[in-house]
């Protein structure tokens, strides 16, 4: 029988799971949309990956190359960052970072590209590429 001491279990482990600082694309997408230019999408992909399907405008920094962590704690602290990478989980750690580090507007995408292609939502694909059919452009 379910009783409220099963409830507060679900919903306490529930939030724990949660970061304050994720972001669900559709939402991204939109505050994005509606910035002009003010939220700086940021992709931590390699290069083989940015290859295969990319988000037009996103500034790169590889997550596993040497100069990863200088180069993303050398940006501008006062901005606002979403940071996007495969699944989430570079993206988190990423977030983890840049938030331990001084900045104040850095979201995770959660779901990474998967969810932003589960939600069909606006991307750049590379001429040739064939792997995901039924994006909209």
């Amino acid at each position: 029988m379910f009783n409220i001491m099963n409830f507060t279990v679900i919903v306490f482990l529930y939030f724990l799971t949660q970061n304050t600082y994720d972001i669900l694309p559709n939402i991204a997408f939109k505050n994005i949309m509606d910035s002009d230019s003010k939220i700086i999408l940021i992709d931590v992909r390699s290069k083989q990956e940015l290859d295969d399907i990319m988000i037009n405008g996103v500034l790169n920094y590889d997550f596993n190359s040497d100069e990863f962590e200088n180069s993303v704690l050398g940006l501008d602290i006062d901005k606002t960052y979403y940071v996007i990478c495969r699944s989430g989980r570079r993206s988190g750690i990423t977030t983890e970072l840049m938030l331990e580090n001084g900045f104040e507007n850095v979201f995770n995408i959660k779901g990474g590209m998967i969810k932003w292609i589960d939600s069909n939502l606006k991307l750049s694909i590379k001429k040739g590429h064939n792997k995901w059919p039924l994006l909209y452009m």
